[in-house]
């Protein structure tokens, strides 16, 4: 079902953005093509990263349920019940999202289905979490061998409730590190206002004065370093309507580009460190780049870049 959204909103999404980038086309204008591909990038990256942060979250909760499950099977083992019977007994408790692949385990009992089989349909369903996948697995060869079920799951239940409470610990600990890092980015920010203002002004002057020595790094260029020159040029006029030919123009872009890889790769780090997840920096990534974006269309506006 999830996929199937996911299908439907990148379907959706897509159709938006070519639409946004027709109608940019259409008016010939080359700030408003710019701008419609930037928001169009939006428009497709901002469902896929929800849908996968999403599934993300839905794994973290079943972890935190996941020594609920096996505690409740635990206690239903130990009054005699078997392990058939203690799954469907287990499918009339909230487990939250773990309820559903419980619900799930339990019609497959009730067709009939072998337990083992049900165990490993179910490792291969948590297969994104690899602490839930390596627990079913050590239960079903412990249920496979002839072991002691009942001591494997309680061994299982308590190292991932250890693994639990350390990792709420780390989040809690490193938790701070995430405003550090969305301070870096608005430091950086400021930091390229306070250069612009500065070097700008003197590449100016530079071709008022031309002993100096100082000129405009895209005034002569060849091979390569022209079409980089020509991308920052295209970008500072595209997105920030800046003349193409000014030297604002070159230093709007370098900073531009270099802000929103600050902005993506602080974002990532922020995630890996409060969540250890990549995904989940994903988030973060997109709401500095969105913001990175808002406050680059601001200050060109206000004359603070790209003068």
């Amino acid at each position: 079902m999830l996929k199937l959204t996911t299908n439907k909103t990148l379907l959706v999404t897509i159709g938006i953005s070519a639409l946004l980038i027709l109608i940019g086309v259409l008016t010939s204008d080359a700030g408003v093509i710019g701008n419609a591909i930037i928001i169009s990038t939006f428009v497709i990256a901002t469902p896929i990263l929800y849908f996968r942060y999403k599934k993300f979250r839905e794994m973290k909760e079943m972890e935190e349920n996941f020594p609920n499950f096996l505690r409740d099977l635990i206690e239903s083992l130990r009054a005699g019940l078997p392990l058939h019977k203690a799954i469907a007994n287990a499918n009339k408790i909230n487990y939250g999202t773990l309820s559903k692949e419980v619900s799930k385990m339990s019609n497959q009992i009730s067709w009939g289905m072998p337990i083992d089989k049900v165990l490993k349909q179910f490792a291969e369903r948590i297969k994104p979490s690899k602490r839930m996948t390596s627990g079913v697995q050590v239960i079903l060869q412990s249920y496979l061998s002839g072991g002691n079920v009942v001591s494997t799951m309680d061994s299982v239940a308590d190292s991932q409730l250890t693994l639990l409470e350390t990792e709420k610990e780390r989040s809690s600990s490193l938790s701070q590190y995430i405003i550090v890092m969305y301070a870096v980015a608005f430091i950086f920010l400021a930091i390229v206002v306070a250069i612009n203002k500065l070097m700008v002004p003197i590449f100016n002057l530079a071709q008022q004065n031309v002993e100096f020595g100082l000129v405009n790094p895209c005034s002569t260029c060849f091979g390569f370093d022209c079409s980089v020159c020509t991308l920052y040029s295209t970008t500072s006029n595209a997105i920030f309507g800046i003349n193409p030919s000014s030297i604002g123009a070159y230093y709007t872009a370098v900073f531009f580009f270099m802000s929103i890889m600050q902005s993506i790769f602080s974002g990532l780090v922020a995630g890996e460190i409060s969540e250890g997840s990549l995904i989940s920096g994903a988030r973060h990534s997109l709401i500095l780049a969105s913001i990175t974006f808002g406050v680059f269309s601001i200050f060109v506006r206000l004359g603070l870049l790209g003068l």
